[in-house]
């Protein structure tokens, strides 16, 4: 017996998961296909970034993540050493969970990433959020959230996708129809490799070990007290520890410089004791052997297949983003999934996916090499004697902190969870003005067309961003008036487009928001903006663009800068 369901979601990890959550939420209904029964045991990535936490705002997940994540009180601090027990070189601090919820004055001026996003880096395993995240997909009318199972055959035709699927500990294959799939099924991607998409880039840079492990005694062994991250600077020993619950769960990646180093034949309580400088207790729970990679899907879809997450695109750990750049592909193939099925969408807004998605994942596994190089080239140029308590030691470790704290700054990295944006793409408005600056550390808040909707707090106690995500949203603001955009408003409706209007008052939001008119996608992206509302048949024009169907001509989309 044949399945029928709108979209097949193969792998249901952070990015399927969110996928599916996101299409249930729009009325869609889906099946998401996980082989294994139970959420991850090794915590994997390890940090949300501000944008995503944003768009997990919407389902009303932050506080959930936050009650997962690592202590509300605990700072956002990377540590560096010699090594974990020995020296420090210096530390990168940023605003704990407690600053962020508490919206607080003095947290504010010391952290001016509290002011262009509600939320700050939340570090949180992955074995911690799937459980949130599967709660979620359980409680959601349309999802199927099949466990146990995988997809072994994939074929497709002219009006759908066909997929067999093979229980985990055996039994009777089973038949999956569906109009759309997506693949999430990681980096070793069975559907990217049957599709025959290759990857572009670096690809894989150089080997790694993890070893995940249950210490109670860890903080109490260095004494630096509780980090997210401590760096591990010795000749002998690179790597970075992570805290996972901050209590008792700690992961320690250690580094080779040596892209051919073979990493099995290693004794996980030597690394460890060589990395704290000292050995200590500890419960080792798993080793992950893997790679640094900077690797770009050649193409995201085939026909009515689409790749996302770790399927679309692998990257260095260092920056943080490659489980936030998978859960930004869910959300933006989400609602155009959802607007194609629905019957508004047009087929040009499915090809927009992997024009917009495709240089975000170009744009952040370079910014994450890129750091990796930095590391590497510091680690490469540690002395012997760093640890010697001689003049010499202490002179190297002197000139060490001055690089460390060079190398920090990649952890200032703001801009870039926040600041990518979708230009040139083919269902955005140009308006002809110039690209804000993208800078990593920094957020330039704009409504420049394919920018993220920028943060501000509303007198309601409300974010800006509360106002966007389901539908689209048309802000007025300034000397804008909401009934002369009414040609705009009623252009959604003739073509059934959901829009929401909103007045937003004050000088602050005015000028935060640039233009009196500024349209928002469902996925949170600015699409249009203008000073003037838009007449009947450049109104027209601009919904046709803005949802992938066929417009009348470019003149319509020029719309006063």
């Amino acid at each position: 017996m044949t399945q029928d369901v709108p979209v097949l979601i193969v792998g249901g990890g952070p990015v399927g998961l969110t996928l599916g959550i996101d299409l249930a939420v729009r009325g869609i209904d889906c099946l998401i296909v996980e082989q294994r029964r139970e959420v991850t045991r090794h915590p994997k990535a390890t940090l949300l970034g501000a944008r995503s936490m944003e768009l997990l705002r919407r389902w009303g997940l932050d506080e959930a993540v936050f009650g997962a994540a690592v202590p509300p009180d605990c700072p956002y601090a990377i540590v560096f050493t010699t090594r974990l027990a020995a020296h420090e070189l210096g530390r990168f601090t940023g605003p704990s969970i407690a600053d962020v919820r508490a919206r607080d004055a003095a947290a504010a001026a010391r952290f001016p990433e509290l002011a262009w996003s509600p939320y700050g880096k939340t570090q949180i395993g992955q074995q911690a959020l799937e459980p949130v995240l599967r709660a979620k997909a359980d409680a959601m009318p349309g999802l199927d959230l099949r466990l146990g199972a995988r997809v072994v055959e994939i074929d497709q035709d002219a009006d759908g996708v066909t997929a067999t699927l093979e229980p985990h500990a055996g039994g009777p294959r089973s038949t999956v129809r569906a109009a759309y799939a997506v693949a999430c099924d990681g980096g070793g991607s069975r559907v990217r490799k049957a599709l025959g998409v290759r990857l572009n880039g670096r690809g894989a840079m150089r080997a790694n070990v993890s070893f995940y492990f249950r210490a109670p005694g860890f903080l109490e062994a260095h004494g630096k007290g509780l980090a997210n991250l401590y760096f591990v600077f010795a000749p002998d020993s690179f790597g970075v520890f992570t805290a996972i619950d901050g209590v008792a769960l700690w992961n320690y990646q250690h580094y080779f410089l040596d892209p051919a180093k073979e990493t099995h034949a290693l004794d996980p309580a030597a690394v460890l004791a060589a990395a704290m400088g000292k050995p200590f207790d500890f419960e080792l729970l798993a080793t992950t052997h893997w790679h640094h990679h900077q690797s770009v899907a050649a193409r995201y879809r085939s026909g009515r297949v689409f790749l996302a997450g770790d399927a679309a695109h692998l990257f260095c750990p260092t920056g943080g983003v490659g489980m936030n750049t998978g859960i930004g592909d869910a959300c933006d193939l989400g609602w155009k999934l959802a607007a194609v099925l629905q019957g508004w969408g047009g087929e040009a807004l499915l090809g927009s996916y992997e024009a917009e998605r495709k240089p975000v994942a170009v744009r952040n596994s370079l910014i994450s090499a890129g750091n990796s190089d930095k590391i590497d080239m510091v680690m490469a140029e540690v002395p012997a004697g760093i640890d010697a308590p001689d003049g010499d030691g202490q002179a190297a470790r002197h000139r060490l902190s001055a690089t460390v704290h060079w190398l920090a700054r990649q952890f200032n990295s703001t801009g870039t969870h926040l600041g990518y944006r979708y230009a040139d793409s083919p269902v955005i408005v140009a308006d002809g003005t110039a690209e804000p600056p993208d800078d990593t550390a920094v957020v330039v808040p704009s409504t420049w067309p394919g920018s993220r909707l920028p943060h501000a707090w509303l007198p309601d106690g409300r974010s800006t961003l509360d106002l966007v995500g389901r539908d689209f949203a048309l802000l007025v603001s300034g000397s804008g008036d909401a009934a002369s955009a009414d040609a705009l408003v009623a252009a959604f409706a003739e073509t059934g487009v959901p829009i929401r209007c909103h007045r937003l008052d004050g000088d602050t939001l005015a000028t935060l928001m640039e233009r009196p008119y500024v349209l928002v996608r469902p996925d949170g992206h600015v699409g249009w903006r203008s000073r003037h509302p838009p007449a009947a048949a450049a109104a027209g024009a601009i919904v046709q663009r803005l949802i992938g169907r066929p417009a009348a001509s470019g003149a319509a989309f020029a719309p006063a800068a």
